[in-house]
């Protein structure tokens, strides 16, 4: 897996950048880090911190960890020659969450729980279609070949032929 870290920098990197392709490990790579690294600061946190400023601390650290899984996303679909528009899952979903997140914190679990109680009836219809898109994202391989998205990610620099309009390979 160390050999797949630059993948995680360039993640972060592209956070508002939605052109171009994304291999499947970039996104997996991305995925566990990042939640491995909140993790982490979270129980670090949990040492010098307690109560309310832990709680909107650690909100903070899972909410910041999300904006880059929107450009990637729409990189990864990419790989499939589909438009990044179905990020909108992703959107509502982490919409939602942060929401609620958010009502819990300025208004505490009663009104978080106000709040979740008619939206427990429809969850399904959102979660079923992520956790679909998702499964496909992370398991199925990308569609081989350069496409109107950009090159294939699993050609290597030296191994990608040159198409109308890239440059030549240097000699």
């Amino acid at each position: 897996m160390t050999g797949d870290l630059p993948l995680f920098g360039q993640a972060i990197r592209r956070t508002f950048t939605a052109n171009g392709r994304a291999r499947r490990s970039e996104l997996i790579v991305y995925v566990v880090v990042s939640q491995l690294l909140c993790a982490v600061l979270a129980v670090l946190a949990g040492f010098t911190l307690e109560g309310e400023p832990l709680a909107w601390l650690r909100f903070a650290m899972f909410s910041l960890a999300v904006a880059p899984l929107f450009a990637l996303t729409a990189r990864r679909l990419h790989d499939f020659r589909q438009s990044g528009k179905w990020t909108v899952l992703l959107w509502l979903v982490a919409a939602r969450s942060i929401g609620l997140d958010l009502a819990a914190r300025l208004g505490g679990w009663e009104t978080r729980a106000l709040i979740e109680a008619p939206l427990s009836y429809v969850d399904w219809l959102l979660f079923l279609p992520f956790v679909w898109l998702y499964v496909v994202l992370v398991i199925v391989p990308g569609n081989k070949g350069p496409n109107r998205f950009g090159p294939d990610q699993h050609d290597e620099p030296e191994n990608r032929t040159a198409g109308p309009g890239s440059p030549e390979p240097a000699a």
